[in-house]
């Protein structure tokens, strides 16, 4: 027998082994009153005393100085040794293939929805159950230990946490640099950093634990639709359930990719299917993701320093990157197992950029101290959160962005395994207890059956439960019917959002006139029942304020329906009678007297547009060029 065939294996075991020992013995260590005097100097009664940053970078600037460390981000960037040019590798140095499956299905044909079965034998119907089983049916799935939870990365987090409390981490080390240059030419988001990621969740969907938790979160999602629609979702909206479980474990996959905030990377997700450079991704589109907006992640934690470098573009050629900026660009910081947002950093007339479009932004558990472009990481931390929100596809680029470590504990077993993301708010506490889990080091390979064991975790906590949750925002209310724009806690903390649900005949439209108010952007976009966008490539499945034609008064008047009603400020349902709608307002002003509202709204026929004020139409020829520039705005981002 080789006696190196199970060497693999005996290598995963055996280190975790030595780290279950090393964790045991650092928390007895760290536990000791000598110890934890020794750290911090003081009694353990003067703790409170210490300085806090507010959850902003203004509050935060307002803290009492705190000295200069000696190895500050800046010196650590200068003193780090080399770049990393081994960016298409995986951050636990997988080999990579050059192209996965494309995960895209075409559309069946129309079907009028039957509401005459009941939910249960609905669901078990569709599963391919016995319907003998109709009095008992299905549960969502139980949510485990609330530990999991951090590894999910919520798409838009709007909790606020409370002052950050300034921590002192295990002396910095200098570590290498690990950096992506991006090409003006290309899309920014196509680094080799995300095409690797790409390869790395398309293999972890096949494992075994992700299959059975597809066949599991297949079931809550039907469960969770007969119980937020009257009748159930319709026969269209079955039809687009397959795709979007798939898109929703795809997600997992890619969040099951952040746990190692010592190999930071930031990732594209919640985005459309796409194929850069010949390798096809599928959509990772979940809980009413934006069509305007890119959104990357990264994991952190505050035993390190990071240093995240950007580039906005002069995209017209005209010498002035100003004009071509995203609409919205924001960064927040998400904590612990809640995903709360500590705090949130937006591009503004205050945060720096050079006269070539570049920026930096450090990050750290130090407080800004007056530094306009600083994140402070508090023990808990776990994700950082960057935001691309365009206006005007064709005009507008997203950022070209990287993220490097330079300073902190090695990389090792326990970071590798999600250690900072589960137990940071303990292990960054003690400088000693750090040093100790950080003895071991990672495993060269991550073995694909604990990458298909972590994302079947994550979709165990996030999966129906979660998505029922986020549907229940836009069904609480009866069909046609928006609600006022208000903060809600499950979005972006400097937003409003106007949630409802549509039922419309093909003949049908609801009409909104909306007033922005002191909102420098805002969206209308649809969604099917499943919270998930339809092809906004190639139909107007979502309108912003750049691309709808403003009525005299600033307010505007929308009509949303499955078919073109030759309207001007159509947004398509995507050919559903049934869905989701979900407008976001971003880029508030402030002032309580000038809010965003809805004016008016109302469901008319086609015919009885005509009559209706503000309503402006088309022609077949300018509504083809309307998506034909739509497409080309779409492939500068994703082709």
């Amino acid at each position: 027998m080789n006696p190196n065939r199970y060497r693999p294996g005996s290598q995963f075991i055996g280190r975790v082994g030595g780290l279950a020992v090393a964790l045991g013995i650092g928390i007895a260590v760290a536990n000791s009153p000598g110890i934890a005097s020794a750290e911090t100097g003081e009694s353990t009664s003067s703790e409170s005393s210490e300085s806090s940053a507010g959850p902003s970078v203004k509050s935060a600037e307002k803290a009492k100085p705190a000295k200069p460390k000696k190895n500050s981000i800046r010196d650590a960037i200068k003193r780090s040794a080399q770049r990393d040019s081994s960016a298409s590798r995986s951050a636990d140095g997988e080999k990579v293939s050059s192209a996965t499956d494309s995960n895209t299905t075409d559309r069946p044909q129309r079907t009028k929805p039957r509401r005459t079965e009941r939910p249960a034998a609905k669901v078990l119907s569709t599963l391919g159950l016995s319907a003998e089983a109709n009095k008992n049916p299905v549960e969502p799935p139980p949510t485990p230990a609330e530990w999991v939870k951090a590894a999910i990365v919520r798409r838009e987090i709007g909790h606020d946490a409370g002052p950050a409390k300034t921590v002192k981490t295990a002396p910095a080390t200098t570590v290498a640099a690990q950096t992506v240059s991006v090409s003006t030419e290309d899309s920014p988001l196509k680094t080799p950093e995300q095409l690797v990621a790409e390869q790395v969740a398309a293999r972890t969907v096949k494992t075994l634990p992700v299959r059975l938790m597809k066949v599991v979160l297949k079931a809550g999602f039907l469960v969770a639709g007969h119980q937020q629609f009257p009748g159930g979702p319709d026969a269209d909206n079955l039809a687009a359930l397959d795709n979007a479980v798939d898109e929703f474990v795809l997600a997992a996959a890619f969040q099951q990719q952040l746990l190692n905030p010592m190999n930071p990377k930031f990732v594209t997700q919640v985005a459309p299917p796409h194929t850069w450079n010949g390798q096809s991704a599928g959509g990772t589109r979940i809980l009413y993701d934006n069509p305007d907006t890119i959104y990357r992640f990264t994991g952190v934690s505050a035993s390190s320093e990071y240093v995240i470098r950007g580039q906005f573009y002069d995209v017209d050629g005209d010498g002035d990157f100003r004009d071509d900026m995203p609409a919205d660009t924001s960064f927040s910081v998400l904590e612990g197992t809640a995903g709360t947002t500590s705090q949130l950093l937006t591009v503004d007339d205050e945060f720096e950029i050079d006269d070539d479009g570049t920026f930096e932004i450090t990050v750290s558990a130090e407080p800004a101290d007056g530094r306009p472009n600083h994140l402070q990481l508090t023990p808990g931390s776990t994700i950082i959160a960057s935001r691309n929100t365009l206006g005007d596809w064709n005009a507008e680029k997203p950022m070209g962005l990287e993220i490097q470590r330079v300073g902190g504990p090695p990389d090792s077993l326990f970071a590798q395994l999600g250690g900072f993301t589960f137990l940071g708010s303990v292990v960054n506490q003690s400088p000693v207890l750090t040093s100790i889990v950080s003895a071991i080091p990672p495993l060269p390979n991550m073995p694909p059956a604990v990458r298909g064991t972590v994302t079947a975790l994550i979709l165990i906590v996030r999966g129906a439960n979660e998505q029922a949750k986020y549907m229940e925002l836009a069904t609480a209310g009866d069909p046609n019917v928006m609600s006022e724009p208000a903060s809600n806690a499950e979005f972006l903390a400097n937003q409003k959002q106007s949630n409802g649900q549509f039922q419309l005949d093909d003949d049908e439209a609801l009409v909104l006139t909306i007033d922005p108010g002191d909102a420098g952007y805002f969206v209308v976009p649809t969604y099917n029942d499943w919270t998930i966008t339809d092809n906004y490539w190639d139909q107007p499945t979502s309108l912003n304020n750049d691309q709808m034609t403003a009525n005299p008064d600033g307010t505007y008047t929308v009509v949303i329906s499955p078919t073109d009603p030759g309207a001007a400020n159509w947004v398509s349902t995507g050919g559903l009678n049934q869905g989701l709608i979900s407008i976001r307002f971003q880029n508030l002003g402030g002032d309580p007297n000038n809010a965003p509202r809805i004016v008016s709204q109302q469901v008319v026929s086609h015919d009885e547009l005509d009559d209706l004020p503000n309503v402006e139409f088309v022609t077949p020829e300018e509504r083809e060029q309307q998506l034909t520039e739509r497409r080309a705005g779409f492939d500068k981002r994703w082709v």
